[in-house]
C-alpha cells in the first residue's frame, strides 16, 4: 500500500492575525472549501468529495474532487506579523491508492499553492 505524504509549509506574512484569518476564510470559500473550524489561531477546511470519489472511483474524478483537508495554524509575532503553518493531507483513508499516488500528490500541491498564493 502506498502512503500519500502530506504537504507541509511554514511562512511569515506582514499582516496582523485578524487580517490573515479574514483573507484565508474568504479565499478558502472561493476555492470551494468547507470550513470545519475557524478561530483566531486555527483554520481547518475540507475540499473535494469522499462520496463522489467512492461512487465514481478515484480514476474518474478530477484532482479537485479528491477528498483532502487543509489545517492552518496561525501564530502572531510582536511586529504585526503572522507565522502560518499549513498542512494539507488526503482524507480518503480506505483502499489501496497505489495507482493514484501521483494524482493525490498533485491535488495536495495545487490546494497548498493556492492557499499560499492567496495570503502572500
Amino acid at each position: 500500500m502506498s502512503d500519500i505524504l502530506p504537504i507541509e509549509k511554514e511562512w511569515t506574512v506582514h499582516k496582523n492575525i485578524d487580517e490573515v484569518v479574514r483573507i484565508l476564510v474568504k479565499s478558502l470559500k472561493s476555492f470551494k472549501g468547507r470550513i470545519v473550524e475557524s478561530s483566531s489561531n486555527r483554520i481547518v477546511c475540507d475540499f473535494g468529495s469522499l462520496l463522489l470519489s467512492r461512487l465514481l472511483g478515484e480514476f474518474w474524478v478530477s484532482r479537485a474532487t479528491l477528498p483532502k483537508r487543509a489545517e492552518i495554524q496561525l501564530e502572531p509575532t510582536g511586529d504585526s506579523e503572522t507565522v502560518l503553518k499549513l498542512v494539507v493531507r488526503e482524507t480518503h483513508k480506505y483502499g489501496i491508492k497505489a495507482g493514484y499516488v501521483k494524482k493525490y500528490q498533485q491535488a495536495l500541491q495545487e490546494i497548498s499553492d493556492a492557499i499560499c498564493d492567496s495570503i502572500r
